[in-house]
């Protein structure tokens, strides 16, 4: 099999397992660079040494360890489907890495940026994100029609994996969003892109939250428009929220990636006792 009816059909199985836009284009332009660096006019020739080779080759250009396991996701995928031959992951194994802590913003911090948001625009992706605990994806993709004022709800549709959830909506958020409704008056997406009907691409919402954050003394490049849904998962922790409710309002589909939070939280070690305040020990 050639490489361009290789991609087709690697595309084909992708866009029918219903995988996303993003996925199906990133896992696409990587099979092909893979392809490329194999040098085999034949895909069927090509083997797990040169998965190897060539994802030892892109860490040697700098890629970071969770970029490059994202990649050997796409080529395990790209054998399985494609090749019709199983990677094991002993064969294919995902490189290890220290993952580090994602960086909070503090409560002085969020009363800081809402305090001087003065663009309806970032003021609302802010709330959303504090709030709601919205991706950026979510926010792109919230309709006029998405808003319950009678139950104080938001739906959101065909998220991450193409799941839908419900989150609680504050009486903060809901004025913030009818203030922004006033001034724009969305028909249907709250942020349009240029065409004004179809909705903003994502890097809307990133490029308008730090070029925001620039302006304040606590920026930091470790700062990203995900951080304000760090924050929020870490905050409800840490007053109190169930953790498989915070699941839930954070639309995840394992535990393993709410649980992540926990780690994060210390207001159940600050209430903790000491064995030798327990016990009187002197």
């Amino acid at each position: 099999m050639l490489k361009d009816d290789a991609l087709i059909e690697f595309q084909s199985l992708m866009e029918f397992r219903n995988l996303s836009p993003v996925t199906v284009k990133m896992y696409s332009f990587y099979v092909e660079k893979f392809i490329d660096f194999s040098q085999k006019s034949d895909i069927h020739d090509i083997s797990i040494q040169d998965a190897r080779d060539y994802i030892l080759s892109l860490k040697h250009d700098g890629l970071e360890p969770q970029s490059l396991n994202v990649i050997m996701c796409g080529i395990r995928y790209f054998f399985e489907t494609v090749l019709d031959s199983d990677v094991p992951r002993r064969k294919l194994p995902n490189i290890r890495y220290t993952q580090k802590d994602p960086l909070l913003f503090s409560k002085e911090q969020i009363a800081c940026l809402l305090d001087n948001a003065v663009d309806l625009r970032v003021r609302t992706i802010l709330l959303l994100g504090i709030d709601c605990g919205f991706r950026s994806k979510e926010i792109v993709n919230l309709k006029v029609s998405d808003i319950h004022s009678d139950n104080m709800t938001i739906s959101i549709h065909n998220s991450k994996r193409n799941k839908s959830r419900t989150v609680k909506l504050s009486q903060l958020c809901l004025d913030t969003l009818r203030a922004y409704w006033k001034v724009y008056r969305p028909s249907d997406y709250f942020f349009v892109g240029r065409d004004g009907s179809s909705p903003a691409n994502v890097n809307f919402v990133h490029y308008h939250f730090k070029a925001y954050l620039k302006q304040f003394s606590f920026y930091s490049d470790d700062f990203h428009f995900h951080s304000l849904r760090h924050t929020f998962a870490t905050n409800m922790l840490e007053n109190g929220c169930d953790i498989f409710l915070l699941k839930k309002l954070l639309g995840h589909s394992s535990f393993s990636s709410t649980a992540r939070y926990i780690h994060m939280t210390t207001s159940d070690i600050q209430n903790c006792f000491s064995l030798s305040d327990k016990w009187g020990l002197r």
